[in-house]
């Protein structure tokens, strides 16, 4: 077997490349080649690019060299296991990827074209299920697996035995689990491995469980006999053998700050579940092979250890230092690593006691830095963005949006905090400083809980609180009615005001950032990060419903809009048209007429094209059929058109009815025999209504932005229609959604095509569509696909994020009787705005949060994003994104860093608009019909080499321009946060002076008292790290 690393290599920018190449020398190549190297990269830059090199160049090097290549990818939850396990796939769409449970593996190794059987693999795993196992009952499927594997040394298998195993699956249920399992190949040596392992003296402890669970309805188990112990103890000595059956060259840590505590050494006694998942992890770090192989550990994070807090922590020898050197300990490695950090520190004391000595002693801090960097540089690499720029900011403006305090919002924390008072919950000002309508938003706050807990029996004074307090709640009939909600905070008000703006409120997609008309609109997407839970369930609640009631939605809608308007009705704007979609682009008119000031003068270019191309006599043919039949009537008469009987039915789950692509096709290719053929068109008015079908139908804008990606496939080639349809049907729904239907004033269901077809050419779906395939390409990776599965796969990905159905945000609603409280739930559509704040694991909640992130990466609806700090670490949501909102002040500066980097990544929304704006004549001109956006960043990247520069970070990173990364801080007056807001800024640039380039501004904040000529030479003071290209690292 032969592997080539190239092919994957060539996809990186250079400075990826540099990093890949060092870090790979450092891990296999160098003389001094250690075992664990740190990516650093600032947050993102693309460190799991960085990744995906290193494993290719890993397979290359070990292939015939050992006798199996098993690479571990290892994140801290799921969803980041699902964005990123298909980048970091460089063996083959033959070879999938494996995402899996540690204690599951006898199932993979053992059946057929499993991981023994693959001479390549690539496996997920997340430490909460693989290693920190802690004394849980794990799953079903795995509980299942160890009663199999033990199930002839158990003998009984009575009721009590089953008991044991099924944990929370019913009695009914759990033989289905056990006759699923006794049929599936497991494999022999794990399965030996861990009998061996578990002692008769276990097994005889598992038989009196069963035997108590037999014989007692709630057995009172001894500690050592609880099954959720037994089976947690199972479970973490299946691992440790499944541990051994993996051979690991590779292992990605991939922001390995949060789960840093599987590193390093704990005490047994003190922390017995931290100590067990730190020697688990130990051997699967220090595997080494009969074959030779040894496991290498890439790090990555860019905030890889805790930083200093200058409100509490001691510069020199604060929690963050000790950190710091434990996770340079790990770095370095065994014995030398002690004696490689003790230099560290003595070189990073006189690097820092020179630093407190400028301007005097320069040259001096200049000599130590030299030396930090030396050390530092053989266990970690750093390419940071921040010196890229002119004005070495990133791209980064802050905006402090003036907060107030009305007479509204005051009362109802007086109202609130009464209820709280009298049922001894906690004080309330830091939530309400965070959210209005509290009471209907404190789902696992102790405030409700003490609620729930007295509704039965308040106390007098309670029910009349209570009752006191309902001007404060957000009723059902407000929503149901979609009554107009005041809203009673100022961070909320601050947001509504900024999410709103540039018609946002009523729009179904974000302008693109190429119009094919008119100016470009600055509008972007709104990213927020709070500490409380409630906050992001009360921001979707809150903005979706005053976006709706803005759409003019009302309760007789509601009711009127359940069912979906057919296929049939809408088929109009189902059906591509090849000829409409070769004759008037917005690209090629731009290209013959200059760019069009407005919709008006680009459906006049359309026009005049259109006049070319039907002669009269074609015209008069054309009026004589139904208007809703143009564009199949036109390719008759053009001669043209697609061959229905081959376009191939793929459904789709988002489209709003199974089998609505059978039925689409079969409407299309009938049409012109099942219509009555009375036509409702005037001759005059057919170049309007084709130019509108040609700039405004779904399927004919779809399938010339399609045809822009697939070159190898002709207008009217059946794959790529059907793709077309596939991305209509999309449309279909999200038009058929009642928020839709209430904007266009759809009142009659066989004409609403009409109002479609006008409102997406009004509103450049044409560019839109341009732009957002064009990302879907990248990030899926289609251009090593054939054209037919390119264009199903981008059809596909666009489906699932513009027929996203509104999440259901669940509000109480507490009212007093005459003694007890009650408390009736409603439930609020999210669609404007949707909260990611999901821990869930399971499969079905992690496909929730996976579709919810991806419908905010496309140009479509939610526009608000609200999250906690779940989503602040390793996920990527920049690209219709431009604005981050500090809801609330992080506890760590670290995380400034990290919820900033969600949005600042390759090609992120301001880097778009900014490169438009430069470029966006190279959108024309692309040669070899380079698709528009291929062809602007081309050209950008072209003047930078051409100017003896990288061409990397800049422009695909940065691009000076006018859109910027807003970092918009929501600080309330009067508050603490004002001088906590300014250290947290001040910790963040000290933490960038140890390790890289601070930003401009932050850094004169923090040395305000040296001259102007002093804080000039800071810049050439900072620890670099950037990778070197030089041979072998020096000894």
């Amino acid at each position: 077997m032969t592997y080539r690393a190239e092919e994957h290599l060539k996809l990186l920018k250079p400075f990826q490349r540099a990093t890949v190449d060092y870090v790979f020398r450092r891990l296999f190549t160098d003389a001094s080649a250690i075992r664990q190297f740190l990516v650093a990269d600032e947050v993102g830059l693309g460190k799991t690019m960085v990744a995906r090199g290193v494993i290719a160049k890993a397979i290359e090097e070990l292939t015939g060299k050992v006798d199996r290549i098993d690479v571990i990818y290892i994140c801290s939850n799921q969803a980041i296991a699902e964005q990123n396990i298909k980048s970091l796939n460089v063996i083959g769409s033959a070879t999938k990827p494996l995402n899996t449970r540690l204690t599951l593996l006898p199932l993979e190794i053992g059946q057929e074209g499993g991981i023994a059987s693959r001479p390549i693999n690539l496996i997920s795993l997340t430490p909460g299920t693989a290693l920190d196992l802690k004394s849980s009952l794990g799953t079903a499927k795995e509980r299942a697996l160890i009663y199999e594997m033990l199930r002839k040394r158990l003998g009984i298998r009575h009721g009590g035995m089953q008991r044991i195993f099924r944990g929370g699956v019913t009695a009914d249920n759990w033989p289905g689990w056990t006759d699923w399992i006794r049929n599936q190949p497991i494999s022999k040596e794990i399965a030996k491995q861990f009998n061996n392992a578990i002692g008769d003296d276990f097994i005889q402890r598992i038989r009196e469980a069963a035997e108590l669970a037999r014989s007692r309805k709630s057995p009172d188990y001894p500690p050592d006999h609880r099954p959720a112990t037994m089976i947690g103890e199972l479970r973490r000595i299946l691992a440790r053998i499944c541990v051994d059956a993996l051979t690991p060259d590779l292992i990605i840590l991939d922001e390995f700050q949060r789960f840093a505590e599987l590193l390093h050494d704990h005490d047994e006694e003190r922390a017995p579940e931290k100590a067990a998942a730190a020697e688990l992890a130990r051997a699967l770090f220090s595997y080494s092979g009969p074959d030779g192989s040894t496991a290498r550990l890439l790090l990555l994070s860019a905030t890889p250890y805790r930083m200093l807090t200058l409100n509490s922590d001691d510069p020199d020898e604060g929690n963050h230092y000790s950190d710091f050197l434990r996770t340079m300990r790990f770095l370095f490695g065994g014995e030398d690593g002690e004696a490689r950090v003790k230099e560290l520190e003595k070189e990073l004391s006189l690097f820092r006691r020179a630093l407190q000595a400028m301007p005097e002693t320069t040259s001096v801090a200049r000599i130590q830095r030299d030396r930090v960097q030396h050390i530092l540089s053989q266990v970690v690499a750093r390419t940071e963005r921040v010196d890229s720029t002119d004005d070495r900011n990133a791209l980064v403006r802050e905006i402090k949006p003036q907060l107030t305090i009305e007479t509204g919002d005051l009362r109802e924390a007086m109202a609130v905090a009464h209820v709280a008072e009298l049922i001894s919950a906690p004080g309330i000002v830091e939530y309400w400083k965070s959210s209005p309508y509290l009471l209907n938003f404190m789902r696992g706050y102790k405030l409700r809980e003490k609620l729930q807990a007295l509704k039965l029996r308040p106390a007098k004074e309670l029910r009349k609180a209570v009752r006191a307090a309902a001007p404060h709640f957000i009723s059902k009939k407000q929503v149901e009615g979609y009554e107009k909600i005041a809203i009673r905070n100022g961070r909320m008000r601050a947001l509504a005001e900024s999410a709103f703006q540039h018609g946002l409120d009523r729009a179904l997609w974000i302008p693109p950032s190429l119009p094919s008309f008119g100016e470009p609109v600055p509008a972007t997407k709104t990213l927020i990060f709070s500490d409380w839970s409630m906050v992001p369930d009360a921001i979707a609640a809150i903005l979706s419903h005053d976006a709706s009631r803005r759409m003019s939605m009302t309760s007789d809608l509601v009711s009127r809009t359940s069912r979906p308007i057919g296929v049939e009705e809408m088929m109009p704007m189902l059906c591509p048209s090849p000829s409409l979609a070769a004759w008037v682009d917005p690209l090629a008119l731009e290209r013959r007429f200059g760019r069009a000031a407005t919709y008006d003068q680009l459906m006049s270019q359309a026009r005049e094209v259109l006049a070319e191309r039907i002669d009269p006599e074609c015209l008069s043919r054309l009026a004589k059929q139904p208007g809703r039949l143009l564009p199949i009537t036109l390719e008759v008469e053009m001669g043209q058109g697609i061959d229905w009987g081959k376009v191939s039915a793929f459904e789709h789950e988002a489209h709003d009815e199974h089998g609505a692509m059978a039925r689409t096709i079969e409407a299309i290719g009938g049409a012109l025999d099942g219509e009555d053929h009375l036509s409702d068109l005037d001759a005059s008015d057919i170049y309007d209504k084709l130019a509108e079908f040609a700039l405004g139908s779904p399927a004919i804008c779809a399938l010339w932005a399609l045809a822009r990606l697939c070159p190898e496939l002709s207008l009217d080639d059946p794959a790529l229609a059907g793709a077309a349809i596939t991305i209509a049907l999309g449309f279909r729904s999200l038009y058929n959604q009642p928020e839709s239907r209430a904007l266009l004033e759809e009142s009659s269901p066989i004409n609403y095509w009409r109002q479609i077809t006008s409102h997406a050419a009004r509103n450049d779906l044409a560019a839109v569509l341009d732009e957002y395939l064009h990302l879907i390409l990248e990030s899926e990776r289609a251009e090593q696909f054939d054209a037919v599965d390119r264009a199903h796969l981008i059809a596909a990905k666009l489906v699932e994020v513009v027929a996203l159905r509104p999440g259901q945000i669940t509000l109480d609603h507490w009212t007093a009787g005459r003694s007890r409280l009650q408390n009736k739930t409603f439930e609020v559509r999210a669609r404007f705005a949707m909260r990611f704040a999901t821990n869930a694991e399971e499969e079905k909640g992690v496909r929730r949060t996976t579709l919810v992130q991806a419908a905010f990466k496309s140009p479509f609806r939610p526009f608000v994003l609200a999250s906690t700090s779940i989503g602040q670490e390793g996920l990527d949501f920049h690209p219709y994104c431009a604005r981050v909102v500090r809801w609330n002040l992080p506890r760590n500066p670290v995380d400034i860093e990290q919820r900033e980097g969600r949005v600042h990544r390759f090609k992120n929304h301001a880097v778009r608009r900014n490169v438009a704006a430069e470029f966006g004549r190279f959108a024309l001109e692309g040669e070899d019909g380079m698709p528009p956006w291929a062809g602007m960043f081309e050209a950008a990247q072209n003047q930078e080499s051409a100017q003896g520069r990288a061409g990397d970070i800049v422009p695909y990173w940065l691009y000076p321009g006018d859109a910027k990364i807003e970092r918009m801080v929501l600080i309330p007056p009067f508050s603490r946060e004002v001088e906590r807001y300014d250290n947290l800024k001040k910790s963040l640039a000290t933490y960038r002076l140890a390790f890289g380039q601070p930003r401009q501004d932050d850094l004169i904040e923090l040395f305000s008292t040296f001259g102007s000529d002093v804080v000039a030479e800071l810049a050439d003071l900072q620890i670099s790290l950037k990778p070197s290209k030089a041979g072998s690292f020096p000894d």
